[in-house]
């Protein structure tokens, strides 16, 4: 992407140019995997920049965007860069890529073939092509009644002629690229919960991958939401954002509740973050999840899919590894403690358990705070019986909120 520099600025050891080039040269640069960088969100839906054709067709204004290089500052002042990663602005990228692309499958295969047709006929007639692409016919459309008013080379000029501000970060660490891209998106719809959990400790995510056995897979909030994943898990698949909360649980020695709160506090206290980061050895990771994998097994053999869906739910973890962490005193024990758990899982009474979960009037209480209560307690007791007692859940919930 050829650009030109407009300002500079120094923050640290990084440096933040601010450059301008044209739509054409930003969008026909675009790494393939552009929507790909762990630290951005997924494509989501959003009706207002789906309008983004108008705006580019007037060669209006459109927010900067936030890209980064792995090249030194020194390495980019040749005004071309061709290796970046998008920090923010995936939306509107994306977006001006469907746009383009539509406007070239318009220019090439459309403007010559097609007749005098409705607005509706012309969607139909081009409905697959624009499928191909990913794009919509109201784009089409758009690019159709401008192409018919102003002709082909004023469309081309809307990305040939039309310039785009960035911000272009060298330099920053893959800490700070966490900071900046939570700050970027601080005005925006708010980043998902456990999409920014599992930004802040990405690092532990190599680990778990190499620590698991072929039996175990990890999905991620960007690949499927972890309200969706728990109602279709199936044994031996967990969510990235569920393991490292119930990480967290068992190091704390009770259960986590992963909300703004939670976030907002790992983000400012990087005192206590970088605590429990040096606490996730290889060898602790190692037999976290082997101790994970120890009870679904477990769960599935007793229970068949309730055992599979409870394993699936972050308060089951959370509360459960929080009451196996209070239960011990050195992290060598978990493998004895967790043995002795799945050994005698039948005893945890999980059909009780949904019984009584469900009588809970939700109108009274808070049911996160009541389940994961229940659940810590329960294990508390069962683990001091030296899990030979059945956990009787209707006393257990007939204790009340926290």
């Amino acid at each position: 992407m050829n650009f030109e520099i407009l300002d500079r600025k120094e923050e640290n050891n990084s440096t933040c140019l601010l450059i301008k080039a044209s739509l054409k040269d930003y969008i026909s640069t675009l790494p393939s995997d552009y929507d790909n960088y762990d630290v951005q969100r997924s494509i989501v839906n959003n009706s207002y920049l789906d309008r983004l054709v108008n705006t580019i067709l007037k060669k209006g204004h459109i927010p900067s965007i936030t890209l980064i290089s792995d090249k030194d500052v020194n390495e980019l002042q040749n005004e071309i860069v061709d290796d970046f990663k998008i920090l923010d602005g995936l939306q509107r990228t994306h977006r001006m890529k469907l746009i383009y692309e539509t406007k070239e499958l318009f220019l090439r295969d459309i403007k010559d073939a097609y007749e005098q047709l409705t607005d509706f006929q012309f969607k139909r007639k081009f409905r697959d092509q624009l499928l191909e692409i990913g794009s919509s016919s109201n784009i089409l459309i758009e690019i159709k009644k401008f192409f018919e008013e102003h002709g082909e080379n004023e469309l081309n000029d809307c990305f040939d002629a039309n310039y785009q501000w960035f911000e272009l970060w060298s330099g920053l660490s893959p800490e700070d690229e966490v900071r900046k891209m939570l700050v970027l998106n601080a005005g925006h719809k708010p980043v998902n919960i456990k999409h920014q959990l599992e930004l802040l400790f990405q690092n532990i995510l190599p680990i778990m991958e190499d620590v698991k056995s072929g039996s175990i897979s990890i999905k991620r909030e960007k690949e499927v939401s972890s309200i969706t994943f728990s109602k279709q898990r199936e044994l031996g698949t967990y969510h990235f954002s569920h393991l490292i909360s119930a990480l967290i649980s068992f190091l704390d020695k009770k259960p986590v509740t992963t909300n703004t709160q939670f976030i907002a506090k790992m983000q400012e206290d990087e005192k206590k973050l970088y605590e429990l980061m040096s606490y996730f050895s290889y060898e602790l990771i190692e037999k976290f999840i082997k101790s994970v994998y120890a009870i679904d097994v477990a769960a599935k053999r007793e229970f068949q899919d309730l055992g599979t869906q409870w394993v699936g739910r972050e308060v089951s973890l959370v509360s459960l590894f929080g009451a196996i962490g209070q239960q011990i005193s050195d992290v060598n024990q978990i493998d004895e403690c967790i043995g002795r758990l799945a050994d005698n899982f039948e005893k945890c009474n999980l059909l009780e358990y949904e019984e009584c979960r469900n009588s809970v009037d939700l109108a009274k209480v808070n049911i996160g705070n009541i389940n994961k209560k229940n659940i810590y307690n329960a294990f508390i007791k069962f683990s001091e019986s030296g899990f030979t007692e059945t956990i009787n859940w209707r006393d257990i919930f007939s204790g009340g909120d926290l």
